[in-house]
């Protein structure tokens, strides 16, 4: 029974992406937690901000024992 080749430019070329995504991800939730720390917008417009789902910037600000935008009360939307 014949065996694929293995390419190991290809292995390369993909290990290479995957750690560039991975990376893209982590500079997206790192640059999240700053704006959550700064207090710069609602969950809404973190999210937009970094391309990272509403609900992984909820995650982040409960991690951080923060809430995002207004003052909570004035905009329920924004504290879930």
């Amino acid at each position: 029974m014949p065996c694929a080749k293995y390419d190991y430019k290809m292995d390369i070329a993909v290990k290479q992406e995957e750690a560039f995504e991975d990376g893209m991800e982590q500079k997206a939730v790192n640059t999240a937690i700053n704006l959550i720390k700064m207090n710069l917008g609602s969950y809404e417009q973190i999210a937009e901000a970094t391309g990272l789902p509403i609900k992984k910037i909820s995650e982040l600000a409960k991690d951080l024992g923060k809430t995002c935008g207004k003052t909570p009360g004035k905009n329920p939307s924004v504290f879930p």
